[in-house]
């Protein structure tokens, strides 16, 4: 999956005409002493307003405190110090009664710097907040901030919502944005959309029309769908014969029958190509084979196929899939023992959501005490919604079974 970082977006304004016609003279007056400072190049002058009058003592609601805090967030960002304004820019969202607005921009300010610091659920979770504020406000929505929301889903391998919000993030823009485009190729590949992934790399071909790599894709997606249309029958032909000579021809083949909706077949076909020695025993090939299994709905040749891969590398995130397998497949223990590879290798994606895994195959063995201690690890990592339904399961069945045996 293509992994890009968008650059820092933060437009940092240290206008006063920004501050809201609701602050006070004297707070406006303070503001222009800090902004003729910054024009004078007397930076740390500037910033000694800023701290000061940041850090004093306001009222919760108080919406001179808002601005201040807000434009010395702005002011740190400006110059990389950007967990330093994440303090401020937490402050100010903890004010009660501000204006939509001004929490609308907070939030875009806010869901960006997370992001940048690395800090991806809380960037979600900040960006989703601005969207529903703008949707319902009917506020201007930024494509940089649906554009950042796609790409966190798309890291996240949540291809439906990564689709929904570049393209919200293309259908916005005034101008091109050639790394928007590629992941909106990279999505819909991804989904198997070829016809939709041609249309973007014909985009890419024309923005950049010299490049090669666009020109490569381009040429890939089109022998895809004219795979489709004319070769099957030569390769089901050449396979029945024992005439498939090249690995291509396999994947091709392999690849054609999931898209199709075969997943049995296109699980043959690997497995012959693997078991001829045409097809390496590599990563991909028993990936792909794994996913053929998995649709299938044959969960112990999935997990065969990615154990087999778990030797090839130590990324963890295939024996966190294997847990999940063996959890569908209601092999509890099995989940839990992959779960804990997973985690023992540095599994650090989706923070909370093995632990969450975890405590829920603990209770299908009706082992509580574990249970308990996986769950308030996930709470630990901010999944209390989802944890505590689960813990009030366990206390309830203990309190049933305690009754039932006096």
């Amino acid at each position: 999956m293509m992994k890009r970082f968008l650059p820092l977006i933060l437009i940092a304004s240290f206008s006063i005409s920004s501050a809201e016609q609701a602050i006070t003279q004297w707070v406006y007056n303070t503001l222009e002493r800090a902004q003729a400072n910054l024009d004078k190049g007397n930076l740390e002058a500037a910033e000694r307003i800023y701290y000061d009058y940041a850090n004093d003592t306001w009222s919760s609601r108080s919406y001179d405190h808002f601005v201040i805090l807000r434009t010395y967030a702005y002011f740190l960002i400006s110059y990389d110090r950007n967990e330093e304004a994440l303090k401020y820019l937490k402050q100010a969202s903890l004010k009660r009664d501000m204006p939509p607005y001004d929490i609308f921009e907070l939030n875009f300010t806010l869901g960006q710097v997370y992001y940048v610091n690395g800090d991806r659920e809380n960037a979600k979770k900040t960006l989703l907040k601005w969207v529903e504020i703008g949707e319902k406000n009917k506020l201007d929505l930024k494509p940089e901030g649906y554009a950042i929301l796609a790409t966190i889903y798309a890291q996240d391998e949540e291809w439906g919502n990564a689709l929904k919000f570049i393209t919200l993030a293309i259908d916005n823009s005034y101008k091109f944005v050639e790394d928007w485009a590629q992941l909106k190729f990279a999505i819909h590949t991804e989904r198997k959309e070829y016809l939709d992934a041609l249309e973007i790399s014909q985009d890419l071909v024309r923005y950049k029309p010299k490049n090669k790599q666009y020109i490569e894709q381009m040429a890939g997606i089109y022998n895809i769908i004219k795979f489709e249309e004319e070769s099957l029958a030569t390769l089901e032909f050449k396979l029945q014969q024992d005439l498939l000579k090249k690995p291509s021809e396999y994947i091709n083949l392999a690849n054609f029958y999931l898209y199709k909706g075969l997943p049995v077949d296109s699980s043959k076909v690997i497995e012959r190509g693997l078991k001829l020695k045409v097809l390496d025993n590599n990563i991909k090939n028993n990936e792909l084979l794994s996913n053929a299994y998995i649709i299938a709905k044959d969960f112990d040749n999935a997990v065969r196929s990615l154990i087999k891969v778990t030797k090839i590398t130590n990324d963890p995130k295939y024996d966190y899939r294997i847990g999940q397998i063996q959890l569908q497949n209601s092999k509890y223990e099995q989940a839990i023992k992959y779960f804990n590879i997973a985690r023992d290798k540095g599994w650090n994606r989706k923070p909370g959501s093995l632990e969450m895994l975890l405590g829920v195959c603990y209770i299908e063995i009706d082992d509580f005490k574990n249970a308990r201690l996986e769950l308030k690890k996930a709470i630990d990592f901010g999944k209390e919604k989802e944890a505590n339904p689960w813990l009030s399961y366990i206390e309830s069945t203990e309190g049933l079974r305690a009754a039932a045996s006096r």
